[in-house]
Parts: structure tokens; sequence; C-alpha cells
């Protein structure tokens, strides 16, 4: 907005009708104009260098008295957006208004190399309209949506997507709002007030809200999505260089953003200018490998941790960090377990939906109105032609696949026979030749996968929101090709219970992360009681209806979980009460420490270990595959309890 006294910089005029770039009403002036303006700046400033005082406040006092006449039609012209009526009351009338500006000038310190800067200042701006208090919130728009999702979600139905259109086009228009008031911000400085709305990190809050809610599967969204990841980064160089801005805070951006599942040229910039804001973190930090110790990033631990940055930003610059980062798939974590946090944070959503958004009179407390079973086993949602482009691929099937990640990766990967884990004999799968399909009971989980699927064009993925039974079943009798992989990974454990309680009534109360002191708030009681619980998903049943499916065609079980007594009790399961036989691997688990309270307890109690033949101390997948829960088992130092099964 200014210029220098000098003239160094000064521009030539700018004409308004073809000049794509106006950062200035500087700009609009004629050469004459701004040539006797730097002239009177220049003047004053050589006689306050020289001590001329008097004549200094002489020149100062005709500067004050200098008014810029420009004309608003003359304004209109370059203004990029069509509908300029959103924030001015323009008539037609209103158009041959001239606007009058004063010159404002600031000295700069001799320290600093002296001289002065001047900028147009508007003396009055009686065509922008108000701010109006009622004006909707780009960030409360994104949580209506999520809120509406988890509402639908916890009464077993879909997302209602005209609804989530209708928030979406909302947001579109708020957008515009902002881009005006911004770009009208350079002749009226006050015509901006509102758009710190997205300042910090909220345009990425609202990124994340709005994917997690299911949306992105049109152009619209994606245009919302776009826009918002821009304003992210306007405001990374806004702010990111600043001290009082911490790594972390640029991370926190960044990583939304991946949680999101957004890919594109919008993401690629916003990488950019985060990994240069993190390396001048690094410079300012003094770090010389790029770890920095910081406060985790889960907000309710205490403890801190160190965070390789160097990584981080090598993997920003070349465009790797995505979905399946490790800091991703974390907070992805933390958003898909429920703990009491999350549930509260999904509530309070759904609740503020319900208050202002929703047209009838049906509330999320209002669960069993309508019944889960009007939306499971619907025959119709498997019309393998419509889901898969080769619907005679070998299939694999994720069972309770949650938000999707380790088919999304699966199915995403450019090479995946190149990403085999290291022991390779054990699973010879040719992902690029396989179709997926995930199955899940949350609407709101299954929504946002298949909301990703569809924004990365992945034919040969599809997600059902099903029983894994109905699911099963319908693969069974309807599938055409062979299915080659069945994968049960960390399903929601039971309440833990000790070899001498196994199968009888279960008293003790111990989730697998959870400290002494919330499980005696009894915060695991909506966990199923036991292994015997018919709310336990893996039951025998469901193991049987696998192994008739896999033993068709020399398909595969796998199965993992981050609760020892979980992964024994399943593999005891599938090899003693049905044919399932343990696939040997090279690389076996040979010890293993007691990383829980719950792995103790079974220790304690005499539990058989998943330890020696059968159990795989590798991966069994490629890395793009890891689920969420993986991903935080490993970076908190907690084991993975993997067996890979095969039907006699």
């Amino acid at each position: 907005l200014h210029s220098s006294a000098s003239g160094a910089d000064l521009r030539p005029a700018l004409n308004p009708t073809t000049s794509k770039v106006i950062t200035t009403p500087i700009q609009l002036l004629s050469s004459d104009e701004r040539d006797r303006i730097d002239q009177l700046v220049r003047a004053r400033s050589e006689a306050r260098w020289n001590g001329d005082y008097t004549s200094a406040d002489e020149i100062r006092a005709s500067i004050d008295k200098t008014r810029v006449v420009i004309p608003w039609n003359h304004i209109l012209q370059t203004m990029s957006i069509e509908d300029k009526g959103i924030l001015i009351d323009c008539t037609s009338q209103d158009q041959d208004i001239d606007l009058e500006y004063k010159v404002m000038v600031t000295d700069i310190p001799r320290s600093d190399g002296g001289g002065s800067q001047w900028e147009l200042v508007p003396t009055n701006t009686p065509l922008v309209k108000k701010t109006e208090q009622r004006e909707e919130n780009i960030l409360q728009l994104a949580h209506a949506a999520l809120g509406m999702a988890a509402s639908a979600s916890e009464r077993g139905i879909d997302a209602d997507k005209e609804i989530l259109n209708e928030l979406i086009s909302r947001a579109e228009g708020r957008l515009r709002v902002l881009k005006q008031r911004k770009e009208m911000s350079i002749f009226f400085p006050g015509a901006a007030a509102a758009a710190g709305e997205l300042h910090g990190r909220k345009a990425a809050d609202a990124i994340l809200w709005f994917a997690l809610s299911g949306a992105g599967t049109t152009e619209n969204s994606m245009d919302m999505f776009n826009d918002l990841i821009d304003i992210a980064t306007e405001e990374l160089q806004r702010f990111g260089m600043n001290s009082s801005c911490r790594a972390k805070d640029v991370l926190h951006i960044v990583e939304r953003v991946a949680m999101a599942g957004i890919v594109g040229e919008s993401s690629k910039r916003l990488y950019r200018v985060a990994a240069s804001c993190l390396e001048t973190k690094m410079e300012s930090y003094g770090s010389q490998e790029g770890i920095i110790n910081e406060t985790s990033y889960n907000a309710d631990e205490d403890e801190s941790s160190s965070i390789d940055y160097g990584s981080i930003i090598e993997s920003l610059r070349d465009f790797s960090f995505g979905l399946h980062s490790d800091r991703s798939l974390l907070g992805l974590w933390r958003f898909s377990t429920r703990q009491r946090k999350q549930r509260a944070f999904f509530q309070n959503a759904a609740r503020h939906f319900d208050g202002k958004f929703r047209q009838d009179d049906t509330t999320s407390d209002q669960l069993s109105s309508r019944s889960l079973g009007m939306n499971c086993g619907n025959p119709d949602k498997y019309n393998w032609s419509a889901m898969f482009e080769d619907p005679g691929r070998p299939l694999v099937v994720d069972v309770g696949c949650g938000m999707g990640v380790s088919l999304l990766g699966l199915a995403s990967s450019n090479n995946g026979s190149g990403q085999l884990s290291s022991d390779s004999t054990a699973m010879q799968m040719n992902w690029n030749g396989c179709n997926f399909i995930g199955v899940d009971l949350s609407n709101l989980a299954i929504g946002y996968a298949q909301s990703v699927c569809s924004r990365w064009g992945l034919g040969d993925l599809n997600f059902v929101v099903d029983s894994a039974e109905n699911c099963l079943d319908r693969i069974s009798e309807t599938y055409p090709g062979q299915v080659a992989l069945v994968m049960l990974q960390f399903p929601t454990p039971y309440r833990f219970e000790s070899i001498a309680k196994y199968n009888e009534d279960h008293t003790i109360d111990v989730t697998t992360d959870t400290p002494p002191s919330v499980v005696k708030r009894g915060f695991n009681s909506q966990l199923p009681e036991g292994a015997a619980s018919d709310d336990f998903m893996v039951t025998k049943r469901l193991l049987s209806q696998i192994h008739d499916i896999v033993s068709k065609r020399d398909g595969q079980l796998l199965i993992q979980s981050n609760c020892e007594d979980v992964a024994v009790h399943m593999r005891n399961v599938a090899t003693t009460e049905l044919d399932f036989q343990s696939v040997p691997f090279s690389n076996t688990v040979t010890s293993l420490v007691a990383a829980t309270q719950r792995a103790q307890r079974w220790v304690e109690s005499g539990g058989e270990r998943a330890i020696g033949k059968g159990w795989s101390e590798e991966p069994l997948l490629p890395l793009g595959g890891r689920t969420e829960t993986e991903v935080a088992c490993l970076l908190d130092g907690k084991p993975v309890h993997r067996c890979l099964l095969r039907a006699s």
C-alpha cells in the first residue's frame, strides 16, 4: 500500500482495464500525480535529514492538504468478482461517485536507512456495506456439516447429501464474500474486517471437518476445498515466519489438509510454503538434525515428544507427505477412536446441527427413530459391475475397515507388487490386480472413506455400510471373482478377562491404553463384555464365513490387533475350532514386552503369548496399507500382533 519516497520502486501507471494485479490504489494514479506526491515526500525527508525541521513541517502541511480523487468506476474495472453487490452498495448512479484519498506518510528511522514511505488512505467509505452480525461463518458451516453427518451416523443412516451440498454451497458463497472483502481492502482497509474468521489454522480445521462429513465428491466441493487451502497457504505466508508461530502450528495446518485426503496443486503450494516456514524454524531453534522437542501433538498428554521435522520437511518438498504419513494417520486415529474428548466433539457438532440447521423434528438424541437394519443387508449395494471396473479381479476385503485408510493406501499404490513386506514369501499379492471393498457399521467413517476414494478416482475400491455377516454373505453368494484376502484389523476389543474368567462373567474392566483413573469412571463400558459376547465383531460364525469364502480359491485371512489377548483368541478360534492353519514366517516374534496395563494383566493371569510360530515380527502389508491404529502403536512403542492364516 505504500511507495518509497526515494522513488526507486515506483511503478508506471497501469491501465485498470487491462491490469490483472492491483495491489494498491497508488497504481491507479497517473505518473504526474505519483511524481508530484513523491517529490513532496522526498523533499521533506531531505529537510529532516539536514536538520531543517521548519521546512520539513511546512512541506508536511502541504502533504496533509493533498487529496487524491479516484473515480469509482475506475476501481470497479479492477475487480475480478462479478457480483459486486455482495458487499458494495453500488447503483448505476453510484458509479459516477469520485472517491477521495489522503496521503499518509511514515518516517523510516535513520538506523534503518532513513527516508519516508507514503500510502493512500480513504477519507470515507460511502459504498461499503457494514458487516452484519448474522453473517454465516465458514467454520460454523463446516461444524454443522460434520454435526449433520455425526447425527445421521448415530441413527444408523447415511448423511443427507442434499443438506450437505446446501451447506457446501453456503460455504462457497461465504468464501466469495471473503474474497471480495480482501479485494476491496486494497481500496478500503475496513472492508476486510470480517476476513479474519479464517486466521491461523481455522481454514485447515474447516477443510478437515468438511472432509469428515463426507464432502468432496462434486466440483462445487472441490472448489471449496481448493479455496480453503489457498487461504491456509496465505495464512502461513502471513504469520508462518513469525516467532509467535511454533513449528507445531505449521505442522497442524498441513496435517489437517493431509488428513482430509486433499491432493492437487493447491495442496502442493501449501506444502512448499510450510516447508519454508519449518526450515526457518529449524534455523531459529538451532536444530542441526531437524529434531525438536515440543509438547506432544495430543493436547491431553503432558509428556513431551521429539518430532523429526527434518524428515517432515523433506516429505513436504517432494510431495510424499499426505494421508498415509505418520503424523496424518496419528491425527486421524484420534478422530476415529472413541475417546471421551472426541465423542464429546462429535456430539457437540451434532447438537449444533440439530439446533440451527435441521429441517425436521428429529434430533440426534432420538437414536431409535431409524432402525439400523433398514440400512444393512440391502442387496442393491452389491452391484459388482457398478462398483468395480472389472468385477472379475481377485477381491481384498477389510472387515470393520473404519476410516478406510488401509484400503485407500493399497488401492492407490502405483506399484503395489514392489511394496511387499520384507517377508514377501508369506504374502504374495499383486495389489494392482485386485479389487478392494471395506465394510463397517459407521456411516460417518464410511462416508469419509468413500469421499476420499471418489476424489482420488479409485475405480477398484468401494466401501459399504453393512454388518460384516451380511457383507460376507453377499460376497460368498454373488462375487464373480476370487476372494484373495480378508483382513480383520484391530477390531474394537472386548473388556479384558483373565484366563480364570475366560468365557465366564467378566468383572475386570481394563481397555488397551486406558489409565486406571479412567477405568474407575467406567469410560470403557461401551466395549463388548467378553470374547464370547455377540457384541464382539469377530465371532466364530464370522470366522466360519471367512473360512468358507477363502477356502474356495486358496485365499488368506490376515489378523492384526494391538491387544495380545484379543489376537490370541481370534487365532485360536480360527485354528482350533475351524480349519485354518497358520502361515509360517522366517521372522517370527521371539519375545514380547507387556507394554500396556492390559498386556501385563494378561501375562500375570497366565495367558498364552503371541510368540513363536505363526506370529510375524514384521508388517505384512505394504507401507501404504498401514491403518491409523497400527501407526499410533508403532509411534508409541507398543507391539502389534500379526498372523496370517490359510484355510485347509
